[in-house]
């Protein structure tokens, strides 16, 4: 019977639901900026391929752009690959495009999965000044 249920029930009905962050930037209006970039390397810091982000809520006003390309980690001291921190490595971008005009706030959501299939949401308020 507990085999038959568990068919029935959704996958979501098991997954932990984690606490969803908020990143705080500030843009100038009119202005592009990376506001945040994605890695994931093994020990030997060997790319394990780029991580796909999900736009879950699109920004009201500005634009977001996902690219490819280097940059430096920032993996803490106690962490085995945080000898990867001292050369770039591939990494995904994201770069947010604020439009032209007065000061205001923005918001987007976004999910970012890794190589390995794994998926975390990040909330960014954005603010235009």
């Amino acid at each position: 019977m507990a085999a038959g249920l568990l068919s029935v029930l959704p996958a979501s009905a098991f997954a932990w639901q984690r606490p969803v962050p908020t990143v705080e930037k500030v843009v100038r209006p009119g202005q592009t900026l990376k506001i945040g970039w994605f890695i994931s390397v093994d020990p030997t810091c060997r790319s394990l391929g780029p991580m796909t982000v999900n736009l879950i809520e699109p920004p009201e006003k500005g634009r977001i752009l996902v690219e490819q390309g280097p940059e430096f980690s920032s993996f803490p001291p106690a962490n085995p690959r945080s000898a990867c921190n001292k050369r770039k490595t591939s990494a995904t971008r994201l770069i947010y495009s604020a439009p032209p005009g007065p000061a205001d706030d923005d918001r987007f959501t976004i999910e970012i999965v890794d190589s390995l299939g794994d998926a975390r949401r990040v909330n960014y308020h954005v603010a235009l000044h």
